[in-house]
């Protein structure tokens, strides 16, 4: 019988819940940068029923990357608590340690300001204008939590970069030894590193800039002169917010830009807005334009030399060095493509990557 005076849970009381789940890791060991250049990690949020997507995106990593690298450890989260095969079959795949953390309830579930028949009557209306994945609560809380709280998951306390790998994505070139990612960013002082750009669509965060704005009104210390910053690329003549973004489903970022006071304020200054509910706020387009209010130029690195596919936007290198380590078609890349952005960002990141792409534009076409 129960002791009435121990706080049990439902869970405790209900024996069918949670019957197969893993305890969460909470910290990661202190050894697991040993021989590692860089405390880096790859990070993926999950769940189960992705297992064989998660499988599939960390054997790509494995075998163009980590396995013939010192094999960097990765954090898997999941908004539930991950089943022992998920942990099974997603270690088996990994060259480094993996570690299982679950998400704070409180950082994923509707905030306490957030009116839910506003965010069901937003749903509903985003529905009958078509907009994409406008149906589900499960995207909008996933990209609150990518966009501002991840990196307080204690799992990331001692990571300085953290590259984001989504189920079901694919990379299409060797990173063998001398290509690291991560001590690319880090010997180069980079904040965020990017492959490919795109466009919002206007509907799904038409009050993000007007909240942007406001921001950047209450707190002009802040701000990056715009001369020094991708500012330009964001936005057009009549200063408004052109909907370009990097694309964050691929990134590598250092865990002290996101962490920053900067960086912080404009989350939950947007947070207690609620576009996240209330429209359909994206990571990307946030973390782009906080990158624009904070970072400089030179904080930007553009990895052309990192295929990437995932949900047939694709990234292959264009430079006749690079290609010939990837099994990506350098026909469909998505920079090539008029809803992306790219050449007008590396006129300002990455000048030289415009000549490498002029170049080898030439070469496919018989020019050279």
């Amino acid at each position: 019988m129960d002791d009435n005076s121990i706080p049990f849970t439902e869970r405790d009381r209900t024996s069918h819940l949670y019957k197969d789940a893993v305890q969460p890791d909470l910290f990661m060991d202190e050894n697991v940068w040993d021989g590692l250049p860089v405390k880096g990690a790859f990070y993926m949020i999950v769940k189960n029923e992705e297992l064989q997507l998660a499988r599939s995106s960390m054997r790509s990593i494995e075998d163009r990357f980590n396995s013939h690298n010192a094999s960097y450890p990765w954090v898997l989260l999941n908004s539930q608590h991950f089943t022992s095969d998920f942990k099974k079959y997603t270690s088996r795949v990994a060259s480094g340690k993996v570690y299982f953390g679950q998400i704070d309830l409180e950082a994923w579930t509707y905030p306490e300001w957030i009116d839910t028949q506003r965010t069901e009557n937003a749903i509903r209306r985003m529905i009958y204008l078509g907009i994409q994945k406008s149906h589900s609560l499960h995207q909008r809380q996933l990209m609150r939590y990518k966009a501002g709280l991840f990196q307080h998951h204690s799992l990331f306390n001692t990571v300085d970069y953290v590259w984001r790998v989504e189920p079901g994505s694919e990379y299409t070139c060797n990173m063998f030894q001398g290509d690291d990612p991560f001590q690319t960013m880090k010997i180069n002082n980079k904040k965020m590193g990017f492959t490919i750009t795109t466009k919002e669509d206007s509907a799904t965060s038409f009050s993000l800039w007007p909240a942007t704005l406001e921001f950047m009104r209450k707190n002009p210390h802040l701000i990056t002169k715009a001369d020094s910053s991708i500012m330009p690329w964001l936005v057009t003549k009549e200063l408004q917010y052109n909907y370009c973004y990097i694309w964050s489903d691929f990134e590598i970022v250092d865990m002290e830009f996101l962490r920053s006071e900067a960086y912080q304020l404009f989350f939950q200054y947007l947070d207690l807005v609620g576009g996240f509910f209330y429209e359909r706020w994206g990571d990307g387009p946030v973390r782009s334009i906080a990158a624009a209010m904070f970072l400089k130029r030179e904080d930007i690195h553009f990895f052309n030399e990192i295929g990437y596919n995932h949900d047939s936007i694709k990234h292959c290198p264009f430079k006749k060095s690079l290609i010939k380590n990837c099994s990506c078609d350098y026909r469909g890349n998505h920079n090539f493509q008029s809803q992306s952005c790219t050449i007008n960002l590396l006129k300002q990141v990455s000048p030289q990557s415009i000549d490498d792409m002029i170049e080898f534009a030439k070469s496919k076409m018989g020019v050279l």
